[in-house]
C-alpha cells in the first residue's frame, strides 16, 4: 500500500503531486511497489486529490479513500487495509523518494506471515516503510480505539510481544528513509 493522502502542511503543497523525474511522486512510488509484483496494489489517499483520475490503467490500482474529515494519520488506512486483506501488508509513504525497489524486495524476503518487519533509521523507528502482519491487528485496533494514532508506539509494543522485528539500517541505507516534508527536505533528496 502506498500512503499518499497526507495533508502536506509543511510542504505547502500536495507532496503526492511533486514532480519527480518527470512524473508525479505518487506515480513513481506506485511503480516501485508494482515492480514487486504484489497480489494487489493499494493506494490510500483523499478522494479530492484526484489521483485515481490520473492513474495509468497498467497499474491496476485499488483505491482506499480516507473518510472525509478523517484526521487519524496513517493509522487509519493501515488498520483498515490490514484488517481487510488479512495478509502481510507492505506499506510505503509517498514522501520517501529515495526508497528503492531492491531494498523493499529484500525486506519482503525477510518477512514471515507471523512477524512484521520494520527498520530503525536516523530518525528512529520508521513505521511508513515496513511490513505489517495480521497478528498486529489487536494492537492497532486497541491504539485506534484509545485515540492513540502513533504507529511507532504500536511497533514498539509489537516488538515487545514478538510480533515484529525492528532492524537497524546501515548508515548508507539511512538515505532511503529520508522523508521530504518541507521544500528544503525535498531539495535535499536530489529529486
Amino acid at each position: 500500500m502506498l500512503l499518499a493522502g497526507g495533508r502536506s502542511v509543511r510542504m505547502g503543497r500536495d507532496k503526492a503531486l511533486l514532480d519527480c523525474e518527470g512524473q508525479p511522486l505518487w506515480l513513481m512510488q506506485a511503480r516501485k511497489l508494482q515492480a514487486l509484483q504484489p497480489e494487489r496494489l493499494f493506494i490510500a489517499c483523499r478522494e479530492e486529490q484526484g489521483l485515481h483520475e490520473a492513474a495509468p490503467v497498467d497499474l491496476k490500482i485499488k483505491w482506499l479513500f480516507d473518510p472525509p474529515g478523517s484526521d487519524v494519520g496513517p493509522m487509519g488506512p493501515v488498520l483498515a487495509l490490514l484488517d481487510q486483506v488479512q495478509n502481510p501488508l507492505l506499506v510505503l509513504a509517498v514522501d520517501m523518494p529515495n526508497m528503492t525497489t531492491c531494498f523493499l524486495e529484500e525486506a519482503v524476503a525477510l518477512t514471515t506471515p507471523e512477524n512484521g518487519l520494520f527498520f530503525t533509521a536516523a530518525d528512529g523507528i520508521e513505521p511508513l516503510a515496513g511490513l505489517y502482519v495480521p497478528s498486529m491487528l489487536p494492537l492497532l485496533q486497541g491504539a485506534f480505539e484509545a485515540g492513540q494514532y502513533s504507529l511507532r508506539q504500536v511497533l514498539r509494543q509489537a516488538q515487545n510481544q514478538g510480533l515484529a522485528e525492528i532492524l537497524p539500517v546501515s548508515e548508507m541505507d539511512n538515505t532511503l528513509f529520508a522523508n521530504a516534508n518541507t521544500p528544503e527536505e525535498w531539495q535535499q533528496t536530489g529529486k
